[in-house]
């Protein structure tokens, strides 16, 4: 187990719970389990394919840890003579994570032919983003990589905030005085408080409204309907292929 320095990083999609736990389908004769059922299959392809998103627009700058459910830690060590640039960085990654989100939502559009509520919904989520800098404890447990410490602990309780929307990126005072963030994103300030962990000062920015979900798609409905049957069948051919690969592979890919 060692000690460093470094940054953290939440992404965390905001109405997932929402979105994979709809109860509407039910209420469907005869047809309502069975709705259900695909809504929450649909669901998890869904999530899975806009993380995956997130990761891929994040690249080599952070490290990703964990997914924990619909969302994604990521940590980077930072070196005392970098730390201001590599904040700087980490502050730009994020900003751009939002119009890459929604343009991901975008492209699935042809999804809406679907019948079930997942895919009648999806243009509702959104994505947050959390960064602080300070402490954090990497270990090995059975193999695996963790981190662990108050800081740690402190981002993950940052997600449950007074920022009373459901899309921003929010940096603790500890992260925004490394470097000149403030100068590139217009940000308001205010104080999260903790019993345990005690005051975080915070900055919020607050992207633009990107959500275009709700353009029209210029495709045929029939065009659209086989795009959405060809991309759920595929999604479920490639998770019955990771499923088909061993234990022990799976944990060795992990600790790697």
């Amino acid at each position: 187990m060692i000690e460093v320095k470094g940054f953290i990083v939440i992404l965390d999609i905001s109405g997932y719970t929402r979105f994979v736990r709809s109860h509407n389908m039910k209420k469907v004769p005869f047809y309502g389990d069975r709705l259900l059922r695909m809504s929450e299959a649909h669901a998890e392809q869904v999530v899975t394919d806009l993380l995956e998103t997130l990761v891929g627009k994040i690249g080599s700058g952070l490290r990703v840890e964990k997914l924990e459910g619909d969302a994604i830690l990521m940590s980077a060590i930072s070196e005392e003579d970098t730390k201001g640039a590599k904040a700087l960085e980490i502050s730009r990654q994020l900003e751009e994570i939002f119009p890459c989100f929604h343009a991901r939502i975008h492209k699935l559009v042809f999804c809406r032919t679907c019948l079930c509520d997942c895919c009648a919904q999806m243009g509702q989520l959104r994505v947050k983003a959390i960064a602080h800098h300070g402490s954090f404890l990497i270990k090995t447990v059975l193999g695996l990589r963790e981190l662990a410490g108050q800081e740690l602990i402190r981002a993950h309780r940052l997600l449950k905030n007074q920022v009373n929307t459901d899309e921003y990126l929010l940096l603790t005072d500890e992260f925004v005085n490394l470097g000149r963030v403030r100068d590139e994103l217009e940000m308001t300030s205010h104080t999260e408080v903790d019993p345990e962990l005690g005051d975080t000062k915070v900055w919020v920015h607050r992207p633009k409204d990107y959500s275009i979900f709700e353009q029209e798609d210029p495709e045929s409905y029939i065009k659209r309907l086989r795009k959405m049957r060809s991309y759920f069948a595929s999604q479920k051919d490639r998770s019955a292929l990771i499923e088909s690969v061993g234990g022990e592979e799976l944990v060795a890919n992990n600790a790697s």
